[in-house]
């Protein structure tokens, strides 16, 4: 689901002011209209503290600067900025809870502060509240397509978690398997905030390149992550807990050259996801070239 370690990443600085705006949007919808009841720890303090902890609201700017070069005025980049991140911080919270991660942000994860029950209302919360968001947008006869498009990638990403948690404690040998859980993983929240702004502009015929381009850049973001789990993935008491890119290379046959392997796929996904980001109209994919070149660095 996440973009993991958001931190380790090098995006261009957003602006204060789109971020203040944007935050205290989300917040306001995650709240609602003030009537209904809370306690300290309940689902609405803890979405809000998710909301507040940081992160570099990758989603938000993929959104907000493809939105504006396609010439969408700035409430509705703006809506689908916001109902971006509210999936995404959906997605952590649920992420933390299946995978019993402690920390996030530097922070308690929901789960860890305040119980599993109060995490899945916490990010059930904040999926609602996406929808909220896209429900703003001016032209209103897009409506119905633009929430069958967040249904559907999130429905991806559902599966996506699904499969991956049936095979907690398989090893998993099959990279075409691996790449069809990490592109629904990681890949459909990235897709989805690019193909909001485009299906807004009216400029649908750009949809399938835009998923492609950006569904690369999510598949190479996991398997750098990969890397950087694998020990720890590895070390489940009943086998793997993760599904670990350089874990099926290995046990696909790849042995000593997993890593090598695994880098070359990374590198030849993000080429192509530049390739595509440089050919978009109006310098849309700009955002996302910058993105992927500096994942191409790291790698």
């Amino acid at each position: 689901m996440p973009l993991p370690a958001e931190g380790s990443i090098s995006v261009p600085d957003s602006t204060g002011e789109f971020l203040e705006e944007l935050n205290g949007l989300m917040l306001r919808l995650v709240r609602g209209d003030g009537s209904h009841a809370d306690f300290p720890g309940g689902p609405i303090s803890a979405a809000s503290e998710v909301l507040s902890s940081g992160g570099h609201r990758v989603r938000a700017r993929l959104a907000f600067d493809t939105g504006i070069a396609l010439g969408l005025e700035s409430r509705d980049a703006m809506a689908i900025s916001a109902a971006a991140e509210l999936l995404h911080n959906a997605s952590l919270v649920h992420d933390d809870l299946h995978d019993r991660e402690k920390t996030r942000r530097g922070r308690p994860s929901v789960w860890a502060a305040y119980g599993d029950e109060v995490a899945v209302c916490t990010g059930d919360l904040l999926l609602s509240a996406a929808y909220a968001a896209v429900a703003d947008i001016s032209n209103l006869q897009l409506l119905p397509k633009l929430l069958s498009l967040v249904h559907q990638r999130t429905l991806r990403v559902i599966c996506g978690q699904c499969i991956e948690l049936s095979t907690r404690g398989q090893q998993v040998d099959s990279l075409a398997f691996y790449e069809k859980m990490a592109l629904a993983k990681s890949g459909a929240l990235l897709s989805l905030p690019l193909e909001m702004a485009f299906l807004l502009s009216g400029k649908e015929a750009w949809l399938g390149e835009v998923r492609e381009a950006a569904e690369g850049f999510g598949l190479s973001y996991q398997m750098m992550d990969d890397i950087a789990d694998v020990e720890s993935d590895a070390a489940g008491d009943c086998g793997p807990r993760a599904v670990n890119a350089l874990l099926v290379l290995r046990a696909a046959g790849h042995g000593g050259n997993s890593l090598s392997v695994a880098r070359e796929m990374a590198l030849h996904r993000l080429m192509n996801t530049i390739e595509i980001a440089e050919r978009l109209p109006n310098g849309a994919g700009l955002f996302l070239k910058n993105l992927a070149l500096a994942l191409c660095q790291r790698f």
